[in-house]
């Protein structure tokens, strides 16, 4: 048959209204079953990943130290994690993990090769993000079983990665806390020693023990010396100069005099320093007590933060990464073909235009106008 035989077959066909309206009979009805025909089946799960701070550690951190999850959050770059778990669930890895798990490509296997796989996969498997972090795998199939099969590989290996996520990154912060910790470590026994030093120079057992000591023994000086001072006032106007108890007075005088005289001058001789050495003594003392009570803070910070990331290591050891919200399913609802809809919905559109629209509008087949003049005659 020519190619012009074959045009005017078609157009002999479309221009008869009995035999067009029949194909479009017919082509409703295949696209109509197709709709059904094969079966379409959806499986879905829904998980919520978690990271070390929502794997039941929260209570334990807290009781750790309330500047620790600062700290945390800040050695975790203070993103939020849902975006970076859909990345991972579509990820070239996970696509690798499934093909494992199933065994879909070899020899006797579904798929050939592994490229061959991973595309078939990606037309037959979605991973989106819902509400509250939450990620679906939605698997569409025309087998229940494997639709239900690759939803759940899926979800094992979108946990395993992330753990594996986990792990890498608890290996980072816990190299960078040891190391911080150790450095801590070393500066409180320096400025620890170097606070012992200036106290065993200076004979210092406790600075604000001492001080306040010195400070009591002035106070009594001066306390003791204004009562004399009042005693020996009224002894003087009934005593005269030769009196034994008036002479023992101003000696008392004299010595409680002297003691405060040398309370005023900076000494560190002796038993240890007055009042007026503390006070020469107390800026050096007071740079280093705060060197020595910083590094300490620190230390104990560092520390929290060491037993924080062993207790993470821990749960990244032994738990899963991966809550199960719902686990692998079948979707009840009735699925259809979308091509089949698609091809109906067309032929629908088609059956309009030629039915409805042309005859409407004064349009005819080609060459139809042609014909109207011979047919008239």
């Amino acid at each position: 048959m020519t190619r012009d035989g074959g045009r005017s077959g078609v157009t002999a066909l479309v221009r008869d209204p009995r035999r067009r309206r029949s194909l479009y009979l017919v082509v409703a009805v295949i696209a109509g079953i197709l709709c059904f025909v094969p079966h379409v089946s959806i499986a879905r799960a829904k998980l919520l990943p978690q990271d070390s701070s929502s794997a039941g550690l929260g209570q334990v951190i807290n009781q750790l130290g309330g500047q620790l999850s600062t700290f945390a959050s800040l050695l975790a770059g203070g993103r939020p994690p849902n975006d970076l778990y859909l990345i991972i669930g579509r990820s070239d890895p996970v696509a690798d993990d499934v093909i494992a798990d199933l065994h879909l490509v070899g020899p006797g296997r579904r798929y050939a090769t592994v490229d061959a796989a991973k595309i078939d996969l990606d037309k037959k498997v979605d991973v989106h993000l819902l509400l509250g972090g939450v990620v679906e795998v939605e698997t569409t199939n025309h087998d229940d079983d494997d639709a239900v099969a690759l939803t759940r590989a899926y979800v094992r290996a979108i946990s395993k990665q992330i753990g594996e996520l986990g792990r890498q990154t608890i290996k980072s912060k816990r190299s960078i806390v040891d190391g911080r910790f150790r450095q801590s470590a070393d500066r409180v026994r320096q400025t620890s020693a170097a606070l012992d030093a200036f106290r065993a120079t200076n004979r210092l057992a406790s600075f604000e023990t001492q001080l306040t000591a010195q400070i009591t023994l002035r106070t009594d000086l001066q306390s003791r010396l204004q009562t004399k001072l009042v005693e020996l006032s009224s002894i003087s106007q009934s005593a005269g100069p030769e009196s034994v108890q008036l002479q023992a007075i101003r000696a008392e005088v004299a010595a409680l005099r002297g003691q405060l005289a040398n309370a005023d001058r900076p000494t560190t001789a002796g038993s240890g320093a007055n009042a007026q050495g503390l006070s020469t003594l107390q800026s050096q003392y007071l740079n280093l007590y705060r060197d020595y009570k910083f590094s300490q803070s620190l230390y104990e910070v560092y520390a929290r933060a060491v037993e924080q990331t062993e207790v993470e290591s821990l749960v990244s050891e032994t738990a899963t990464y991966i809550q199960i919200v719902e686990p692998a399913h079948l979707d009840p609802h009735l699925h259809l073909n979308l091509s089949a809809v698609g091809v109906l919905a067309g032929l629908v559109l088609l059956v309009l235009f030629t039915e409805l629209y042309a005859p409407a509008t004064g349009l005819g087949w080609p060459g139809q106008r042609d014909r109207l003049p011979d047919d008239a005659t």
